[in-house]
């Protein structure tokens, strides 16, 4: 590739690793990455940018901005590598950039990245979303004398930004994330177990947004309604079971997603489109397979995404129908 990069944001070491191991030349480092690849020759300390990386504003991903050409080279790389990436074609002027959304197993790909240039917690860019300082000051002044303490550190840190701020009776918002960039609020959920061993949440939601039917299921939501939704870390799916004010079960509905992320009052994921619904009855239908469809034929996701998405949906008819 002859585009040339300038890198900056929470994601800069990892990235910077990640093109120049694949002959990408990066001009004008930080100084702090400047320093961790001394002496590497695809790294300049002035010349012509080409292209330029940095963070979104919520740190979930990167923005990459140049020409159509030159962008276009450089996200064909990281589609190629990072499965569960997101992308969303925005226009600048004359410039076409590209939002590049990182979920889970983006962030833990970068993470083994970052870790093959210095030594670098578990979950490092998921937790430099929540809380930069920290994560800086337990790999500065432990890990980078202790590496083998690389995981205990990072569940440390995890326990501590993230599941300490948990409690029974919380309310926890979910980012239900549309693939063109939409971040569709759920109604709250309020913990009523949570488990961080298996790092799961059973989360209890009575108020509910949006349309009068149940999607998928197509019934009535009435006053009194409430869903039990159960959520593990790491997931690609969750499931809503809903139920009317007396017990009686309405259906469930399986969400498929990327791998579900936890932050300390919120759940985030991208929605994948295609999902499952459960009668009470013992029926099963997978739905909205066509706009996990439409999804690739945009561009927003890979083809190995989608298959992905379709595997999982199928995996959960044969859970539900015990097969």
């Amino acid at each position: 590739m002859t585009v040339t990069l300038k890198i900056r944001g929470i994601y800069a070491t990892a990235l910077t690793k990640f093109f120049t191991d694949r002959g990408v030349r990066v001009m004008l480092p930080s100084r702090v990455v400047a320093e961790r690849f001394m002496g590497n020759q695809n790294i300049s300390l002035d010349g012509p940018v080409g292209v330029e990386i940095s963070d979104m504003k919520n740190r979930q991903g990167i923005l990459v901005r140049g020409s159509p050409d030159d962008t276009k080279l450089v996200v064909s790389q990281i589609r190629e590598a990072f499965m569960d990436a997101i992308f969303r074609k925005r226009l600048n002027g004359q410039l076409e950039s590209m939002e590049i959304e990182f979920p889970y197993w983006a962030k833990c790909a970068l993470d083994e990245v970052r870790n093959s240039v210095l030594p670098t917690v578990l979950n490092h860019h998921r937790l430099k979303t929540v809380s930069p300082e920290d994560v800086n000051l337990m790999e500065e002044n432990i890990l980078s004398d202790h590496p083998e303490k690389r995981e205990m550190i990072g569940r440390d840190l995890e326990r501590r930004l993230i599941w300490d701020a948990y409690r029974k009776g919380k309310g926890m918002e979910i980012d239900h994330v549309k693939l063109d960039g939409r971040v569709l609020s759920l109604s709250e959920g309020e913990i009523l177990d949570l488990n961080s061993r298996q790092k799961t949440l059973l989360l209890k939601r009575s108020k509910f947004k949006g349309r009068s039917t149940y999607d998928g299921l197509n019934l009535p939501k009435s006053e009194g309604d409430y869903a039990m939704t159960e959520v593990r870390e790491g997931s690609w799916h969750y499931k809503h079971r809903y139920y009317r004010k007396d017990g009686e079960p309405i259906g469930a509905y399986y969400n498929i997603n990327t791998p579900v992320e936890f932050y300390p009052d919120r759940i985030r994921y991208v929605d994948l489109e295609i999902d499952v619904v459960c009668w009470p009855d013992g029926s099963v239908k997978i739905i909205d397979e066509g706009e996990l469809n439409k999804g690739l034929e945009m561009g927003y996701i890979c083809e190995a995404l989608k298959e992905r998405a379709k595997a999982e949906a199928h995996h959960v008819v044969d859970l539900e129908s015990g097969t």
